[in-house]
């Protein structure tokens, strides 16, 4: 599995038919588009102006969409057209759950599998994400933050489990942004993966798997930490709504 950020990256600037696939050139985009906040969760999604955008037909634009209704990331609202999918509280907090496990198996299945040169990507994500808490850059730790998530996916060398990490990723992307971007959460997130990085490195799977899953969860119980919040401020909303409608 490609990062997600570096792939981002690298198809904002790619050439559109480079692949001989412009619907997949056209879903790369739009992945990381989703994933950076360029779009978030309930934006139109207009097929004319994503063709003008992205320098393509209407056709592939259309199978685009259409791949990513089929995955969940994107949804029909009848005559409202095509949207980013909303969570609604229960589905964020489901997925970190889910999450946390899939990460924890990662992390477990690196501990026993990774190349020293994937260790090597593991430490350089790390000290990413330490420069960023120093320098209080939100953007900058977001960015590392996947990149080291990620380094960790791709050195348990498991294609499938991959799959589903990247998959979810996608999906709690702009609540994960939400909840790193909170007082403090910086230098929490750097002590946990300090953590779940030296269990790698000293090959204890049982650890690694463990921190793993404490420091994902967290997220999760930062949501609604963060949920909490918005209610003492006043900001009440129905259980059932979808985060994203709340500003």
């Amino acid at each position: 599995m490609n990062l997600l950020s570096a792939s981002y990256q690298a198809a904002d600037s790619a050439d559109p038919a480079a692949d001989g696939s412009l619907s997949s050139y056209v879903v790369s985009r739009l992945e990381g588009e989703i994933l950076m906040g360029v779009r978030r969760p309930g934006d139109h999604l207009d097929e004319r102006q994503l063709a003008e955008r992205f320098g393509v037909s209407r056709t592939p634009v259309r199978e685009s969409l259409q791949r990513l209704v089929a995955s969940g990331l994107v949804v029909s609202r009848g005559r409202q057209g095509l949207q980013v999918a909303q969570l609604s509280v229960a589905e964020i907090l489901d997925a970190f759950s889910i999450v946390a496990q899939l990460e924890g198996l990662a992390a477990r299945q690196a501990a026993r599998r990774a190349r020293t040169e994937q260790i090597g990507r593991l430490e350089e994500a790390h000290q990413a994400c330490e420069r960023a808490m120093k320098a209080d850059d939100d953007a900058g730790f977001y960015i590392a933050n996947l990149t080291f998530h990620e380094a960790i996916a791709a050195a348990s060398q498991n294609r499938i489990l991959q799959d589903e990490i990247r998959r979810l990723t996608l999906k709690v992307a702009p609540y994960r942004r939400t909840i790193t971007a909170q007082a403090g959460r910086m230098h929490v997130s750097v002590d946990q993966h300090a953590e779940v990085l030296k269990a790698i490195m000293q090959r204890e799977g049982d650890k690694a798997s463990a921190a793993m899953s404490r420091h994902v969860n967290i997220l999760g119980e930062g949501l609604a930490e963060f949920l909490h919040l918005l209610r003492a401020a006043g900001e009440a909303f129905a259980a059932d709504a979808p985060l994203a409608q709340r500003s």
